[in-house]
């Protein structure tokens, strides 16, 4: 190939380019698709595919001279639908406070595991 890229890439092979930033572009197989895709080195930013042909490749170039990566926030999958949330807990909300709680109820007597609250208070004095 003959092909040269812009100024800034760096070519590792002819299907492999790297930018001084990390990001890459690379004629490879990505998620059972075939062609050219633009693999930004922030991991929180979605792959870009393109055509396999040298016109994919150019559009790649294209794009990221575009500034397509710094648009894209959240990762996109190559169809266009958006990535699923990662599993985890939800943040935890705040309680509400309820404005009709009994001041009285704070104040409540201690209780033993069987839910009595015989001796509650009571000091041990045989110690």
């Amino acid at each position: 190939m003959n092909f040269k890229p812009p100024k800034g890439w760096k070519s590792e092979s002819d299907t492999l380019f790297i930018n001084a930033a990390g990001v890459r572009i690379e004629r490879r197989e990505y998620r059972g698709k075939e062609g050219w895709f633009l693999i930004p080195a922030e991991l929180a930013q979605a792959v870009v595919g393109f055509d396999p042909t040298p016109e994919g490749r150019d559009q790649a170039f294209a794009a990221f001279a575009e500034g397509l990566l710094s648009k894209t926030g959240k990762k996109d999958l190559l169809d266009g639908s958006k990535a699923k949330p990662k599993r985890g807990r939800k943040p935890k909300e705040a309680p509400e406070e309820d404005s009709e709680k009994d001041p009285d109820e704070d104040s409540e007597e201690t209780t033993d595991a069987r839910g009595s609250n015989e001796g509650a208070g009571k000091v041990d004095e045989d110690s």
